[in-house]
């Protein structure tokens, strides 16, 4: 496992919430692949954050066992990230796209964002 600074956290919260905002300007200017892919990456990148600060840095994929590490236990929502984890590959591959059976429109779009915006208000507490 790489050695990581203290305050790498703070910075990988950085990228989490400019991907945040990315993936809002791209449902808005109608870019749904790319909405998807940054709602996926806003979110690990967020949940990832919050490991390293408590001192655990795990390089996986998956949102809903990342969750699960930082303690979110609601199936609910680790369904909906399960869910947003396909984003990662689909949204960047045609044959990945073809084989999960994706359409990427405005609905898609609209629930990867939403699903994105759940996730911060819920781990907003971890990052005071």
């Amino acid at each position: 496992m790489p050695r990581l600074a203290s305050g790498d956290w703070k910075e990988l919260l950085q990228y989490a919430k400019s991907d945040y905002e990315e993936a809002i300007s791209a449902l808005n200017r109608n870019a749904f692949k790319e909405a998807c892919f940054h709602a996926q990456q806003s979110c690990e990148k967020l949940l990832k954050a919050i490991l390293i600060k408590r001192g655990t840095f795990i390089p996986i994929y998956d949102l809903s066992e990342l969750a699960r590490e930082t303690g979110i236990e609601e199936p609910i929502l680790l369904n909906k990230l399960f869910k947003l984890t396909i984003h990662y590959y689909a949204s960047r591959y045609p044959d990945a796209v073809r084989r999960a059976m994706i359409k990427y429109d405005l609905n898609t779009a609209k629930e990867c964002v939403d699903i994105m915006r759940e996730l911060w208000d819920t781990l907003r507490k971890y990052l005071e």
